[in-house]
């Protein structure tokens, strides 16, 4: 699992109305979830199980394939380092994907985490990891306008 249901997995806490797998095999994950009687629904290209969308994912879109796999309450996730590397990666470079940044601040908030946890991040995602735990803990002086964060100021 990644996406929203691994952040709640993560103790990120935040609601997800859809389920995203990790896929090294999209056809192979496709036949699989079509056995086990997830609908494929062409125009909207995804799979639904009782009316939840399933989504497949492979690994370029979390910039590499995951480093550690995790168990949490039976289910396997990517772990935290990776789950927190694909969603900046993700949330950083598409504005519309500003929920990804959304649920990094949550696992800051939630878990916590704290700015040494930016060495386990490639080195491009340090210093926004950074900076927004140093929005997220508080208290500045001055705010980091948040088009900063996402490079485009």
């Amino acid at each position: 699992m990644i996406g929203g249901v691994a952040v709640m997995l993560h103790g990120g806490g935040q609601n997800t109305s859809d389920i995203d797998i990790l896929s090294a095999d999209l056809w192979l994950t496709h036949e699989k979830l079509e056995a086990a009687g997830c609908l494929w629904d062409a125009t909207r290209r995804e799979h639904s199980i009782d009316g939840v969308p399933v989504h497949m994912v492979n690994e370029d879109a979390l910039g590499g394939p995951p480093k550690r796999i995790s168990t949490i309450k039976g289910v396997k996730v990517i772990g935290l380092a990776d789950l927190i590397r694909g969603k900046l990666s993700l949330g950083l470079s598409d504005i519309r994907r500003s929920r990804d940044v959304t649920h990094v601040i949550h696992l800051i908030e939630r878990i916590p985490l704290g700015k040494d946890f930016a060495a386990k991040l490639p080195k491009e995602l340090r210093a926004p990891f950074k900076m927004l735990v140093e929005q997220v803990r508080g208290p500045r002086r001055t705010v980091v306008p948040t088009l900063r964060i996402w490079g485009l100021a």
